[in-house]
C-alpha cells in the first residue's frame, strides 16, 4: 500500500504535517516504538508509530528522525495524546530528512492503525497470504464466535499447512491448533527462545529438536497502552509470548516471513486486550495489599476480600483461603548491560505465569 492511502480513511485519525511529495512510498509493515534508537527493530518500509515518550528535549528530535530515515522507513506517525500538538522540532527534523510525518488524533488507538496497515499490506500479498489476514478481526474479538488466536492458527494449518502454537515464556501453551505440544518440548522451545532473545539475536530463531525444525517468532505488544519498547531485554523477556511454528523459516520467501510477522502483531493486540481485562483484578489485589501493609484492622481486610473475591476468583462458589506470595527477581549483571532494571513488573509477570494451574491450558486459567 502507498502512504497516501492512509489519508483516505478518516477513522485512522491521521493528519499530514509534512512530506506531501513523498506519499507514494510503499508501506510494507507497521511498528510501534518509544525507543530513542529503534534500529534493531527496523527492516525498512515500516510506518513507525510513536507516543513521543522518548522526546525529552528539543535536541532529541534530530537523531531520532535521522535513524528512521537511515533505516528506510516509509513514514512516521506521532500521537498527540502525550504532548498535544506535535513539537516543531520534530516537524522540522522530518522535513530536513524528507520523512513524511503524520499526527495521530488522541482519540485513535495505535492498535486501530496497526490493524488497518496489517490488513492492507497482507491483503496485497498473493494467494495464501490473503487467506489468513482477511479474517484477522476474529482474533480481535475472542469469544465463542471468534476463538481468539486459535482462529489464525487454524488458518495457518488449513491454508498454509503450518502447525503453530502460542507459548508463554515458561512454555505454557496459550493457544494452538490441533494436538498440543508435549510439555517438555514446549518448555525446551521457550528456553531456546529466551536464550536467543537475551543475546539480542533478532527473530525468528530457528532450531531442530528430535529431527523436527521449529521457528520461533517473538510476540511483542504493539497497541497504545502497552509498555514502551525497552532497550534492555530483561524488562520484557520473561513476559513476552512467542509463536512456535513447525517449519524452518530460513527457507521462506520474504512474503511469507512478512505474513508471520503480521500474525504475531495480531496476536499481540489480543494479548493487550487480555491484559487490559486483568487490570481491575490487579487494582483490587493492590488495594488489599495496601491495607495489609498499613496495618488495617483484620475485619476491614476481611470485608475487602469478601468484596474482591468474585472478581479475583470468578466462579469460585466457596470462600477461598488466601495466601500472599512475595517474589523478588535478581539478574546476574552481564557485559554490555546498563543499570539494574525495575524488577517489579518482571516479578509480577512471573508470578502471574507460575501461579497458573499447570494442569490447564490457556491464557485465562489463572
Amino acid at each position: 500500500m502507498r502512504l497516501r492511502a492512509l489519508l483516505e480513511h478518516d477513522a485512522l485519525g491521521l493528519r499530514l504535517l509534512g512530506g506531501d511529495d513523498e506519499l507514494d512510498r510503499t508501506v510494507r509493515g507497521v511498528m510501534t516504538t518509544d525507543l530513542k534508537d529503534p534500529t534493531r527493530y527496523l527492516s525498512g518500509g515500516e510506518l513507525v508509530l510513536t507516543g513521543l515518550a522518548w522526546l525529552r528535549e528539543p535536541a532529541d528530535a534530530e537523531p531520532f528522525v535521522r535513524i528512521l530515515a537511515s533505516a528506510g522507513v516509509a513514514g512516521l506517525a506521532a500521537g498527540e495524546a502525550e504532548l498535544g500538538d506535535i513539537p516543531d522540532d520534530l516537524v522540522e527534523a522530518c522535513s530536513r530528512h524528507r520523512l513524511p510525518l503524520f499526527a495521530v488524533n488522541e482519540t485513535v488507538a495505535f492498535a486501530t492503525i496497526t490493524e488497518h496497515v496489517v490488513r492492507q499490506v497482507s491483503g496485497e500479498r498473493a494467494g495464501d497470504l490473503a487467506a489468513v489476514v482477511d479474517r484477522h478481526r476474529r482474533l480481535m474479538t475472542s469469544g465463542p464466535a471468534g476463538g481468539g488466536p486459535e482462529v489464525v492458527l487454524d488458518l495457518l494449518g488449513s491454508d498454509l499447512d503450518l502447525r503453530a502454537w502460542v507459548l508463554s515464556p515458561t512454555g505454557r501453551q496459550i493457544a494452538g491448533a490441533g494436538e498440543p505440544l508435549p510439555a517438555p518440548l514446549a518448555a525446551s522451545l521457550a528456553g531456546e527462545h529466551l536464550a536467543a532473545t537475551r543475546t539480542g539475536r533478532r527473530g525468528p530463531h530457528r532450531l531442530s529438536t528430535g529431527g523436527t525444525a521449529y521457528s520461533l517468532f517473538p510476540i511483542r505488544n504493539t497497541g497504545r497502552g502497552a509498555a514502551p519498547a525497552s532497550r534492555d531485554v530483561r524488562e520484557t523477556v520473561l513476559s513476552d509470548w512467542l509463536l512456535a511454528v513447525e517449519a524452518d523459516a530460513g527457507d521462506w520467501p520474504a512474503a511469507r516471513l512478512d505474513l508471520l510477522q503480521g500474525v504475531t502483531q495480531l496476536i499481540a493486540v489480543e494479548r493487550d486486550r487480555r491484559d487490559a481485562a486483568r487490570t481491575v483484578r490487579r487494582r483490587l489485589a493492590q488495594e488489599v495489599l495496601e491495607l495489609v501493609q498499613t496495618g488495617a484492622a483484620p475485619a476491614e481486610i476481611a470485608a475487602r476480600l469478601r468484596v474482591a473475591a468474585p472478581v479475583l476468583l470468578p466462579g469460585l462458589g466457596t470462600a477461598p483461603h488466601w495466601q500472599v506470595v512475595v517474589a523478588r527477581v535478581e539478574w546476574e549483571q552481564e557485559a554490555g548491560q546498563g543499570t539494574a532494571v525495575d524488577a517489579g513488573p518482571v516479578a509480577q509477570a512471573l508470578l502471574e505465569e507460575i501461579l497458573v494451574d499447570p494442569a490447564t491450558v490457556g491464557a485465562e486459567s489463572a
